[in-house]
């Protein structure tokens, strides 16, 4: 999927939940407005998240919903974090393209990147520092040095060191420092 779909469309989930801050998303939030309950999970293998979606559903693993997120319960929370804004990216990039319509199931698994996960991983970068945000909060920080910039940026947008620098490269904005 072209970078520039998945943007818009992480954009669009943004607006439709009115998310309209100066940095950090409330990423739990967004995901309950989207009808979806999240919890801790415990894994015994290299999994991350994983996300089920099961239309017309009372509940899923005891949960009253038809759309559940899981995330990994040892995981800081700033990785929690993209973990579910992650497993929104499957739902709104994936879930729709789905060949079992009303009932999609995911996990995600550390080990290997794919097109799809590459596409999700993408879309939560969009959706947890959008890039009218995370720019205008770079330019805000112009005097100071790149490692300053990433330590604020990480905690600004509640996310871990890593990911604000693919950030970075993402935007282009490592060839202007």
């Amino acid at each position: 999927m072209d970078k520039k779909i998945i943007e818009e469309k992480a954009h669009e989930v943004l607006e439709t939940v009115k998310d309209t801050g100066d940095a950090a998303v409330e990423i739990i939030r967004l995901a309950q407005t989207l009808g979806f309950v999240v919890g801790n999970a415990i894994f015994h293998g290299d999994e991350d998240g994983f996300i089920v979606v099961k239309e017309g559903a009372r509940e899923i693993f005891g949960q009253e919903t038809d759309k559940l997120i899981g995330v990994r319960a040892d995981c800081s929370t700033e990785w929690k974090r993209f973990i579910i804004a992650h497993e929104i990216g499957h739902y709104i990039l994936h879930y729709n393209s789905a060949e079992s319509k009303g009932l999609y199931a995911h996990r995600d698994h550390r080990k290997g990147k794919g097109p799809i996960e590459n596409e999700a991983d993408y879309f939560a970068a969009n959706l947890l520092m959008p890039s009218d945000r995370f720019i205008k909060n770079y330019d805000e920080l112009c005097n100071l040095s790149r490692e300053e910039k990433i330590l604020i940026l990480a905690k600004r947008f509640n996310v871990t060191r890593k990911m604000v620098e693919r950030r970075f490269e993402e935007l282009k904005l490592d060839e202007a420092v």
